[in-house]
């Protein structure tokens, strides 16, 4: 599927202009985010006078592990909130695998937590280990706010298994999405439990309140990136299907129409996620990546996330790669395979990987 936006000249010249390279400040935010761990740890230095005997340092173990997990949770959903400034310089690409790797060790953040504080308390109470069960369901029922702490675990358990390669390729993707979209109520759910029975906030008001500003901060941007600014760029520019054209078969060209397009500061390598207001397609989110059509000089959208060509000439490659782009996967594969001695290579926006003929010949 190929999809144009129309625009006319202005956005033509919008989606033409050259575009600074900028520097990426991946290193610097990196660094943030350790300096933001050291101080986590630091907190817990602070109010930790001593570590005596072994049910001390399991019980500060599991403090350790249950700041940790707590401050990474909060990082978890900022690198999924579509901050402009962080997807446009650091990359899109990168900052979701960025949130992938968050969430492993969140999770694994979180089993260590639940872990060695129960059996912290086990050890307080006079009960060994093989007593963490009940001494997790007395404390799920006697301490604030632990019930939806543990409904809220219980959430993250499940957004990690179906999140595994494994089980992941093997659900529908939009299966996936809606579940992920737990997350929000796991890390609402867990928040509470750290602030009413953490020692560390309740005897230290100021990391309280930098606690209710990291999560009211990334709470903020989630509903003003997330929900609010899509709405507002729908009622601005009011997108519709303005003509849906066969162009072979299997393929379709989709054009998009709206007011002010040009404003949106659409370019060659954006893409956007649309959801077609039609029967069986409203809850479905389709991905499409931003070219230049060579055809109509317009931008275009298209199925594709990358195409690499094998050609005589480097230039020719860079014009074949750039129309196939424009013409979507399926009208694009077959074109190339029309031309002589060229081979590509197409990944599409649901990770199918296309490949010519001649190429696949050669790679056996």
């Amino acid at each position: 599927m190929t999809t144009t936006l129309a625009g006319g000249r202005a956005a033509r010249r919008q989606t033409m202009r050259r575009i600074r390279p900028r520097r990426s400040p991946a290193t610097v935010l990196l660094l943030a985010v350790w300096a933001g761990a050291a101080g986590v740890l630091w907190l817990w230095w602070h109010n930790t006078p001593s570590v005596a005997d072994d049910n001390s340092k399991i019980l500060n173990a599991g403090r350790i592990t249950g700041l940790l997990a707590g401050y990474l949770m909060a990082l978890v959903v900022l690198q999924m909130a579509r901050v402009p400034a962080l997807e446009r310089r650091v990359g899109s690409d990168r900052v979701a695998r960025w949130h992938a790797m968050s969430g492993r060790y969140t999770l694994c953040l979180t089993v260590a937590h639940v872990f060695l504080i129960m059996w912290g308390y086990a050890l307080q109470a006079g009960k060994g280990l093989g007593d963490i069960v009940q001494q997790t369901t007395d404390s799920i029922n006697q301490l604030p706010d632990m019930g939806k702490a543990a409904i809220g675990t219980g959430l993250l358990f499940l957004i990690g298994l179906i999140s595994i390669g494994g089980v992941r390729r093997r659900i529908p993707y939009d299966t996936w999405y809606h579940v992920h979209l737990l997350t929000y109520a796991a890390v609402f759910l867990t928040f509470w439990h750290q602030l009413t029975t953490g020692n560390d906030f309740a005897v230290e008001p100021v990391a309280k309140t930098v606690w209710y500003g990291l999560y009211g901060s990334v709470t903020a941007l989630v509903i003003w990136y997330r929900i609010l600014t899509p709405i507002r760029l729908n009622l601005r520019h009011r997108m519709y299907v303005e003509a849906v054209i066969e162009e072979t078969p299997g393929v379709v060209s989709v054009l998009i129409g709206g007011r002010k397009l040009h404003r949106m500061g659409a370019e060659a390598g954006h893409f956007f996620r649309w959801r077609f207001l039609a029967p069986g397609m409203r809850f479905s989110s389709h991905p499409y990546s931003l070219s230049v059509d060579p055809r109509t000089g317009r931008s275009a959208v298209t199925d594709l996330l990358a195409v690499t060509v094998v050609a005589p000439t480097l230039t020719w490659a860079d014009c074949w790669a750039t129309a196939a782009f424009a013409m979507g996967s399926r009208e694009g594969l077959t074109w190339l395979e029309s031309l002589p001695d060229v081979e590509a290579l197409l990944i599409t926006a649901g990770d199918e990987v296309l490949i010519t003929g001649g190429l696949a010949a050669r790679l056996g």
